[in-house]
């Protein structure tokens, strides 16, 4: 498991702090974290991931109403001033916009990759966690999604019901709700979380573009991103690992190390390093990535034990099933009979 705890750190009023601070009792909001109110009121201050993500949790418990964040976030983009926010505002197309959105609003939650991906006549703008969020992931992940929405909605007035929201997770107890704060069709247990809308939305123009300060929006952008080669090499890994399953005549689901790093225009040993400085080992990363996708697939009750073990590379189920029992705990069998039944 990837530890941010030292490596990572984000801006706090950026993201979540001060406006949190007004709902919930500050004392129980930041128990566990080490912080204070009044640290979290300093421009600029930055925290561990790893403090985030209690402090998530504690809003989580705090919560009287499940789906408190979903309001909340639908609210924050009017809160959202930052470099971010203004290149969306200004970019000469919805695709320059979408595209510095994807590359640098990452800077602000660093467990997070982002990439763009086209899949046929349609675009996928995708987060793929690079640590476990647990039980914070539906706000962690659903909270850029909605903000990418509300942007989306104000400059460029999309149709979407010709777009749809994938989520990589099964219906949340308020699932109900959703349809109160996102507009458009919801598909939970999919294989990514992801905005996906037609590709031709990528040219639409932009009413409002200024040169200037798109130009300057994106110079912000650029200078305020954390500078952490190593967060950046394990975003490219996982997006690698999600490409190797976009080719429909692969000899091996996933490529090797020493093929990546060639990938990567990395020697392995630096890849490695960079890896190792993160806590984590490409074994590692491409076990959890293995355990996601049997996971993903073994809920789907039409796909046999066996067609899973070969969409995931292993020519025999056996050695499939020994391995996903030692990255769960349980037999394929087993998950899929908890899960279904």
């Amino acid at each position: 498991m990837v530890d941010f705890g030292i490596i990572g750190e984000l801006p706090v009023p950026a993201t979540y702090g001060r406006h949190l601070l007004r709902l919930f009792e500050p004392d129980k909001l930041l128990a566990g974290t080490g912080l204070t109110a009044a640290e979290l009121e300093q421009p600029g201050r930055l925290i561990t991931v790893r403090q985030a993500l209690q402090y998530v949790r504690n809003t989580l418990n705090l919560a009287t109403e499940a789906d408190w964040y979903l309001g909340w976030s639908s609210s924050l983009a009017d809160h959202f001033h930052g470099p971010v926010s203004i290149a969306l505002l200004s970019a000469p197309t919805l695709g320059h916009g979408m595209d510095a959105f994807l590359k640098h609003f990452p800077s602000r939650i660093p467990y997070m990759h982002m990439q763009g991906r086209t899949r046929g006549s349609v675009f996928m703008a995708e987060l793929v966690p690079l640590i476990d969020l647990e039980e914070a992931a539906p706000l962690l992940i659903e909270t850029p999604l909605l903000l990418l929405q509300q942007h989306l909605d104000n400059v460029y007035g999309v149709d979407f019901s010709q777009a749809s929201l994938e989520l990589a997770y099964p219906p949340t107890p308020h699932a109900a709700r959703y349809s109160q704060y996102f507009k458009c069709p919801i598909h939970f247990d999919a294989e990514h979380n992801a905005l996906v809308f037609p590709t031709a939305w990528r040219e639409l123009a932009n009413l409002g573009y200024i040169e200037s300060t798109w130009a300057h929006a994106l110079s912000q952008c650029r200078a305020t991103v954390a500078s952490s080669r190593e967060r950046e090499t394990l975003g490219e890994v996982r997006e690698r690992l999600c490409a190797a399953f976009e080719c429909a005549h692969r000899t091996r689901p996933l490529p090797t190390l020493n093929e990546l790093a060639d990938r990567l225009h990395l020697a392995p040993r630096t890849l490695i390093r960079r890896l190792r400085r993160l806590g984590t080992t490409y074994q590692e990363i491409t076990d959890e990535f293995l355990l996601a996708r049997a996971q993903e697939l073994l809920t789907n009750h039409g796909i046999s034990i066996k067609e899973v073990a070969a969409r995931l590379g292993f020519n025999n189920p056996a050695n499939f099933g020994k391995a996903f029992k030692r990255w769960s705990g349980v037999s394929p069998g087993q998950y899929r009979a908890q899960r279904i039944g």
